[in-house]
């Protein structure tokens, strides 16, 4: 591995995601990453797993048997960075304490990333990603009803009822700045020679990603939003400018409509009375399913109108770019064959990053006595 960070050690004690994210990203350009786990194995044994600790050295211990707190201080000592995402407290109650480790060991990177922060009255809250959905208000960003009703103004059923989402913005979020935070860490460290503790709660850096927690747009717009085309595949269109709806409509051989009273005032398409949207709709939606979506996307693109096809996750990993661009790449897992993985997700011109190993490289009953060694597993990560 001869990534920028080859001859940094960290101990990764995270579980799930941010924790795990926040080391592998560091992992990726040449940090030697000891991943602890418990017992009984990763908290959350799923196939993402093995990515979020792809190459990595991995080691079980139980941090309530004084031996293996032993252990773990050890590898503390041996090291530059500490990766964790327990809630605040917790780390101290295992009796590995960040504020007396860190002033043991003064060149210490301490990152913690809990879910609320130390002087978070939440703090003990277990911040699974529904809480911290429903905490920062992005289960009420209710953007897609406004561009479904687009402009109509129509009344909509459980108008304040929250909308739920899966995706796992909290701990991505927090994940890639628990990485970055690291990295201004070090920066310090090589200039004033110490290291510091580093707390990036979830909660916090969800509203980098969500921005305002509630929707205050303008109403929606017939010009912006997604529309089903001939191949029963959709194609969401911005139509937010004037020349994106002229190209758009002259694509289409419709620029007649221009003249037309529904289309409104294309300079302000957020302007659209609700009837004007009514029968503007009652326009697109044949025009849009004379083509194929990608036949739209095709044509659109190459005026440039901003238009895509709504792929679903298995037809982006199908397109020739996701694998020549190096955003996707195939692995081979022992134990779970043939997998795809995101690839490096930060390109170094003069450094590149390399993945090791598609998940953990378990460290050996020797090494396990003298973990401190800063052997790599030299079976796998050549």
């Amino acid at each position: 591995m001869n990534g920028v960070l080859k001859g940094l050690r960290v101990i990764d004690f995270g579980q799930y995601i941010a924790g795990p994210l926040a080391a592998m990203l560091l992992a990726d350009h040449g940090a030697d990453v000891i991943h602890v786990d418990p017992p009984g194995g990763p908290l959350w044994d799923k196939p993402a797993n093995a990515m979020w600790n792809r190459g990595k050295r991995a080691i079980s211990l139980d941090l309530k048997k004084a031996e293996d707190v032993e252990i773990a201080l050890r590898l503390i000592a041996s090291a530059d960075i500490v990766i964790e995402n327990f809630r605040p407290g917790v780390m101290r109650r295992l009796g590995l304490d960040s504020e007396v480790l860190c002033t043991q060991h003064p060149h210490l990177i301490w990152c913690s990333l809990p879910g609320f922060g130390s002087d978070d009255p939440r703090a003990g809250l277990p911040a699974w990603e529904g809480v911290l959905g429903a905490a920062t208000g992005n289960f009420m960003l209710k953007v897609q009803a406004e561009r479904d009703d687009a402009g109509r103004r129509l009344p909509r059923e459980n108008e304040d009822r929250p909308i739920y989402t899966a995706t796992p913005l909290s701990s991505m979020f927090g994940g890639c700045f628990g990485a970055l935070s690291v990295a201004m860490a070090l920066v310090a460290r090589q200039r004033d020679g110490r290291g510091q503790h580093i707390e990036v709660p979830l909660y916090d850096a969800t509203f980098a990603a969500i921005g305002m927690p509630h929707w205050v747009g303008k109403p929606g717009t017939p010009w912006t939003r997604s529309y089903e085309c001939a191949d029963g595949r959709w194609i969401d269109i911005i139509g937010f400018h004037a020349k994106f709806i002229r190209a758009t409509l002259k694509e289409a051989g419709v620029e007649h409509w221009l003249d037309e009273p529904f289309v409104g005032d294309i300079r302000r398409p957020f302007k659209t009375t609700p009837e004007q949207a009514t029968a503007l709709l009652a326009k697109m939606d044949p025009l849009f399913r004379t083509r194929t979506a990608l036949e739209w996307e095709t044509a659109l693109n190459a005026v440039g109108v901003p238009a895509a096809v709504c792929r679903t996750t298995a037809d982006w990993l199908a397109t020739p770019q996701a694998r020549v661009s190096g955003a996707i790449v195939e692995q081979n897992d022992p134990r779970l064959g043939t997998i795809l993985q995101p690839g490096i997700l930060v390109n170094l011109s003069q450094t590149p990053g390399d993945i090791c190993l598609p998940h953990p490289c378990p460290i050996s009953t020797v090494q396990k006595s003298s973990p401190s060694s800063r052997h790599r597993c030299v079976q796998h990560c050549r």
